[in-house]
């Protein structure tokens, strides 16, 4: 299962600048772009206070958090890009969010521009942007924020935007299924005549992929949508795809080799601990394997310890 929250965290992080610059160009131009720092990829709510009406905390998995420091016309300030999942009722979600933002606001002392990225149709409607609470004479609170909600956005109006957050995220916006290969061959377009590093187009491809997976059908007409390019764009795009492809299944035979590696260190010598677990996780792939032939050997926990002692740094 593809994980979608670490794809928006990967894209942020790679191409903040550029996000900030497709939704919001005048804050853009008044940002330092070498004085853009990312403080931490989740900024987990604490649990909720105990209560009869306190909002139950948010399911696992609903939402993701980038924050991130930069120099807005020379002062300090950060960037809270809140990506949200949740299914909850709008007003629950604005005051999570706002709880959320005060968390920060204590922790950091900055001021901080909060972005509530909406990402699947499911998410609950946002009306007011924002959480009040008045009283008959006077308004005790007025906290606002900025919701795109992705859903509700037209991919054709980023057609033309020569920006690699638009080729991600135009996948992702209210796309009819007829369109499907429409949008992902010009995502596909737009992706190659960028010319960016190899590394960032596989971000981008990835977030293409996961987002317009296509069925066979779909398929021929993204060729035929490609025949009716110019000889170079296609080529680019071919190799682009096929470059994807392998790098699919690559990445499909290193988590096949991941999971047989744990189930076999189960069989051996029980469940890790979570230090030992990722310690293993951030074993390169050729080390992996030696991992897989090593095991047959142990019985305890120890051995284990004792292999990636020798072979990690």
């Amino acid at each position: 299962m593809v994980d979608r929250d670490r794809l928006f965290r990967d894209l942020l992080k790679n191409f903040f600048l550029e996000f900030v610059d497709l939704f919001f160009p005048k804050i853009a131009v008044a940002i330092d772009p070498k004085s853009i720092r990312f403080l931490e990829d989740e900024a987990s709510p604490k649990p909720q206070e105990q209560g009869e009406n306190a909002p139950a905390p948010p399911k696992e998995g609903a939402s993701s958090n980038v924050l991130v420091q930069v120099r807005l016309r020379g002062q300090e300030s950060c960037f809270w890009v809140h990506l949200e999942n949740s299914s909850e009722t709008t007003i629950k979600l604005e005051r999570r969010i706002f709880h959320t933002f005060a968390r920060l606001d204590e922790k950091y002392n900055l001021p901080i521009y909060p972005i509530i990225l909406q990402s699947t149709e499911s998410s609950q409607r946002l009306e007011t942007n924002g959480y009040r609470v008045e009283f008959v004479d006077r308004k005790v609170l007025d906290f606002s924020f900025v919701a795109i909600q992705l859903h509700r956005l037209n991919w054709r109006d980023f057609l033309q935007r020569r920006n690699p957050v638009a080729a991600a995220l135009m996948p992702t916006m209210n796309v009819q299924t007829f369109d499907r290969p429409v949008v992902k061959a010009e995502c596909l377009r737009l992706l190659t005549n960028l010319r960016l590093d190899a590394k960032k187009v596989k971000v981008i491809s990835q977030f293409i992929e996961a987002f317009l997976h296509l069925n066979a059908t779909e398929e021929q007409v993204l060729q035929t949508e490609m025949e009716r390019m110019g000889l170079l764009e296609r080529e680019r795009i071919t190799n682009l795809l096929t470059s994807t492809t392998q790098a699919n299944q690559q990445q499909g035979a290193e988590r096949e080799a991941l999971s047989l590696v744990f189930r076999l260190l189960k069989r051996r010598i029980g469940d890790l601990n979570p230090d030992l677990e990722a310690q293993v996780r951030s074993l390169p792939v050729n080390q992996v394997e030696d991992l897989g032939e090593a095991l047959l050997d142990f019985n305890h926990e120890d051995d284990l310890k004792n292999w990636l002692r020798g072979n990690t740094t």
